[in-house]
């Protein structure tokens, strides 16, 4: 099992939103895209259908940066 923190972000409303979620997940079983669309309890196919249902716009996901401390 995987646990990784994904932001997904977007635009509800004309309102930017940045959102961290912590996803648990088998990369044997599901891609992290798959991941995240379990994580909303969707019946999406796409993270892009995830989207539309949701109603984000300009949306996507990334991994976070850690900057390092010097």
């Amino acid at each position: 099992m995987y646990h990784e923190t994904v932001i997904i972000e977007g635009l509800v409303d004309g309102m930017r939103f940045s959102k961290p979620i912590l996803l648990t997940y088998d990369p044997q079983q599901e891609t992290i895209e798959q991941a995240i669309i379990n994580f909303y309890n969707s019946q999406a196919r796409t993270f892009d259908e995830l989207a539309v249902q949701r109603g984000w716009g300009e949306c996507y996901w990334t991994f976070p940066s850690y900057s390092k401390v010097v």
